[in-house]
């Protein structure tokens, strides 16, 4: 057999959380079937190299949303057999090859089916179409869908999963979104992310030895930038909480970054985020580490004594691995996905919006994470069994399906029961949350909003040049200025002889 597999690997910048969803659905459909796996990649060379895959370059999108809905109309015709709607050259036709000669297609997780990373949505729509007209079967793992959708591309997520036979929710919000597109219990189902239990294929503390880390114990920090299109503004009080976290805590700081050049102690953004925390911090504790390879990257989290996290994928690491983790949401679709995450895990008061930064109510909660760090681990060590047999049955099914099985009666994940904090700030957070949501949803559809208008106007000018540049060659054409001259003479010898024009 041979699997298709979307995720968004080989960018121009290593992404540990990206990387780390792909990897995880190759290592568990590899325990269930001997598949060989094509992983579609931004850089198949170095896919390949990293993983022992085949691999070729994905679909790739333009940024307007007005090219992107007309590009995939084109990859629509191509899957139809349409030669001429895409040039030879076109990568989608290597993606066609693959699908053709695959047994299933699997988009793995990710949290990009939304219009702030429209490109991303179309990449696997585009996927998603060609598995449905070239008869494979589609499954779609551990997504996080919306918050933000134009209504194009309401419609466009929409064809993707009605594409699917089976599709994984990771948080109870979308969730609540594939319900509202008619999907039902028989091909939705909730799930952990995919990257959850990569920390348990590594031993976490030789890993995090061998990474130049204390055996002693360490907080592990991943701090990415701010939300740019809010234009929101927390390193510097980040730096505050750390420095806090470390005095309270009596354990080095180790700001582990998610996105960069691998290997790369200093060119990447999460790089600049960390060199801007350690500008601010005063304590002397903050260290900065390179960037990881996934496997070392989610063992170094999951060893650590406590996770301080913007990003979401260390909080999946931590979480999954037993350890007290406290998270900052930059905006509303940051939040959806982190208090899912620590949701999941019945632990949805550590994850906290932005405006609890200000009032001190991230420091509260480190403090809380920390003085109750047993009682967090024993409750998160006897919830993970269950998680995992869970995500086993979630695997068993989706290699049934790609396989050209049935899902069997997988239900999806089961509610967590909460342990909550005892303190004011999680009230306070979770009123903050409500008004920093609205606000912050407003702003991405107003955001995405300007950006279709301003791409529409974009094809509206190329198209009025376009006139203008025809209009002038026809002008300046031999055949107009003959036609032209060829008037004029008939008009003057209709003078001539008095007859009317």
């Amino acid at each position: 057999m041979k699997f298709v597999v979307q995720g968004d690997l080989g960018q121009g910048a290593y992404h540990v959380g990206d990387e780390a969803m792909t990897v995880a659905a190759v290592d568990e459909l590899s325990k269930r079937t001997d598949a060989s796996f094509v992983l579609l990649s931004r850089d198949p060379q170095q896919t390949a190299e990293l993983y022992g895959t085949g691999s070729v370059p994905t679909i790739e999108f333009p940024w307007p949303p007005a090219e992107r809905s007309a590009h995939l109309e084109r990859v629509r015709r191509a899957a139809r057999g349409d030669r001429a709607a895409l040039p030879p050259a076109d990568h989608v036709w290597g993606v066609i090859e693959e699908v053709a000669t695959s047994d299933g297609v699997l988009i793995a997780g990710g949290g990009n089916m939304n219009s702030l990373y429209g490109w991303l949505l179309y990449e696997r729509a585009a996927v998603g179409i060609i598995a449905r007209e070239l008869g494979k079967p589609l499954v779609v793992s551990g997504q996080t869908f919306g918050p933000t959708l134009l209504p194009q591309d309401r419609k466009v997520l929409h064809e993707l999963l009605d594409c699917a036979a089976l599709v994984g929710a990771r948080e109870p919000v979308s969730y609540a979104l594939g319900f509202e597109f008619g999907l039902g219990s028989e091909k939705l189902v909730r799930v952990l992310d995919d990257g959850s239990f990569l920390p348990s294929q590594v031993d976490p503390v030789p890993a995090a030895v061998a990474a130049g880390l204390p055996e002693d114990g360490y907080i592990a920090a991943t701090v990415g930038p701010d939300a740019w299109r809010e234009g929101t503004r927390t390193l510097d009080g980040i730096a505050a909480v750390l420095d806090r976290a470390a005095q309270l805590t009596r354990l080095p700081v180790y700001l582990l970054p998610h996105m960069g050049a691998l290997g790369s102690a200093g060119n990447g953004p999460d790089h600049d985020s960390h060199r801007t925390v350690m500008a601010h911090s005063r304590s002397g504790q903050l260290k900065m580490l390179p960037v990881l390879p996934v496997r070392t990257a989610a063992a170094v989290t999951a060893a650590a004594g406590l996770v301080i996290t913007n990003r979401y994928h260390p909080a999946v690491f931590g979480l999954a691995a037993g350890v007290p983790v406290v998270s900052l949401a930059n905006d509303a679709y940051s939040d959806i996905r982190l208090s899912g995450a620590h949701g999941n895990w019945g632990l949805g008061d550590w994850a906290l919006p932005q405006p609890s930064l200000s009032p001190g109510g991230v420091d509260e909660a480190v403090a809380e994470a920390w003085n109750r760090r047993d009682e967090i681990r024993r409750h998160l060590d006897a919830l993970r069994p269950g998680f995992e047999r869970s995500q086993a049955d979630w695997w068993d099914a989706v290699a049934a399906v790609l396989a050209g099985g049935g899902k069997g009666g997988y239900m999806g994940l089961e509610e967590a029961r909460p342990l909550r904090s005892r303190q004011p700030w999680s009230g306070q957070a979770s009123a903050q949350r409500t008004l920093f949501r609205t606000l912050s949803l407003e702003i991405g559809r107003l955001w995405t909003d300007w950006d279709d208008v301003r791409s529409q106007r974009d094809v509206l000018n190329h198209e009025r040049d376009e006139a203008i540049r025809e209009k002038d060659r026809i002008l300046e054409s031999r055949t107009f200025k003959a036609a032209a001259l060829l008037g004029r003479g008939v008009s003057f010898a209709r003078r001539l002889t008095g007859r009317k024009q």
